[in-house]
């Protein structure tokens, strides 16, 4: 449900957020600037917040940072001022598009999801949790249409405050939630074994480093991938194709709950041919289709490839999320968490530089050809790593 609701203003934003800053006057390399900068932030705090929450537990810091993040959208509602709304979308990360996971904290949350989970039965809760997610943001995606339903009432760049104001809210909402829920399996049972301590990290394996080390250098070339492609995607079609909110929310949010649906087929596939399997062909399918997106002439025909597409590559999100979680044991998953998301948010950060001068500059294809190709890398890299030499599917 935390992850719904916080869906719900991502969705929201991932497609007004650059909408509105452009009504502010920012240029498109100041609004990809700014969406690299929470790229980096995010991953860099990741860093220090999943092995914290090895030690510290999950639950008191997933409440404080809805909390913080309550305050960011109310202090980007109060004021247009370009340091405060900056300061807010680098710790909150508006615009980015998260799929309701909590930013820089995401490692805290798979890593409190894993303490309740068996290990054979994660790609289907992240699954689920993950369609969860899309379902959130396509309905978000939706609600992103209210600006162009009140331009005499609130004209201009007054007409996004509500959405702010919407935000800060539903992040109280959030914290309420989560102070209510248990951090431990319920009646004392535990997947854990019984000389596992959840806030006593445990010395990695050469192993598991290894495993670690992988994903981690692995994933940079999908953060290239996704930050070119996905953060300035409504930016790319308001200037493309000279259409507005209107036109444009209802294509993410189709895509969004497209999503949600390949994430729910993705927990049937990895249950029945293993999450790294799944995961792989899933990312390629994506990979081909982005290829060609950029030469589509039409918007409704490229909203209709951008949606087939995203829902295949963003569905697969739940496979790789329990593929990370079973690289180490109990003691040491935020860490892994936490690896991950900085791993892809680093590179990522560049992705928005780029693409926003490629696009002010009317460069549409470079940004998406770019990330296809860096998408075909990250599959085959994973496929390498992760599958088994044997023919049977690995199983994490």
């Amino acid at each position: 449900m935390a992850r719904f609701l916080r869906s719900l203003t991502q969705g929201c934003l991932v497609v007004d957020f650059a909408l509105y800053l452009q009504l502010l006057h920012w240029t498109g390399s100041a609004i990809g600037a700014l969406l690299g900068g929470s790229f980096v932030f995010g991953a860099i705090l990741s860093l220090a917040v999943g092995p914290a929450s090895d030690r510290f537990g999950c639950k008191r810091l997933l409440v404080g940072y809805e909390l913080a993040t309550a305050m960011a959208f109310f202090a980007t509602a109060s004021t247009p001022n370009p340091w405060i709304i900056g300061a807010g979308a680098v710790f909150a990360g508006f615009g980015r598009g998260a799929n309701g996971a909590p930013g820089c904290f995401v490692p805290v949350e798979l890593s409190w999801l894993a303490a309740h989970v068996p290990g054979e039965r994660r790609a289907a809760a992240y699954s689920a949790n993950t369609a969860g997610g899309f379902l959130g943001m396509g309905l978000g995606a939706i609600f992103a249409i209210a600006p162009s339903l009140w331009p005499n009432a609130l004209p201009g760049a007054s007409g996004y405050t509500p959405l702010f104001m919407f935000g800060g809210a539903v992040a109280l909402l959030i914290a309420v939630l989560l102070s209510t829920t248990p951090e431990q399996p319920l009646h004392g049972a535990s997947i854990r074994p019984a000389d596992e301590n959840p806030r006593l990290p445990q010395t990695l394996r050469p192993d598991e480093r290894r495993r670690l080390w992988q994903i981690g250098l692995i994933s940079l070339f999908s953060g290239l991938s996704l930050g070119l492609s996905g953060p300035l995607i409504a930016y790319w079609y308001a200037v493309k194709f000279h259409v507005d909110p209107l036109h444009i929310a209802p294509v993410l949010a189709i895509a969004q709950f497209a999503a949600a649906l390949a994430a729910f087929a993705t927990g049937v596939l990895a249950n029945k041919f293993g999450s790294a399997c799944s995961f792989v062909v899933l990312q390629a399918f994506g990979a081909i289709l982005l290829f060609g997106f950029p030469f589509i002439a039409s918007f409704q025909l490229a909203a209709i490839v951008w949606i087939l597409r995203f829902a295949i590559e963003r569905g697969a999100t739940g496979a790789m999320e329990a593929v990370v979680m079973g690289l180490v044991g109990g003691g040491n998953r935020g860490l892994a968490g936490g690896l991950s998301t900085a791993s892809l948010a680093l590179p990522r950060a560049l992705g928005p530089v780029a693409a926003g001068h490629w696009i002010a500059e009317g460069d549409f294809a470079r940004p998406f050809l770019i990330a296809a190709a860096l998408q075909t890398i990250y599959a085959g890299l994973f496929a390498t790593a992760f599958l088994p030499r044997a023919s049977k599917p690995l199983k994490v």
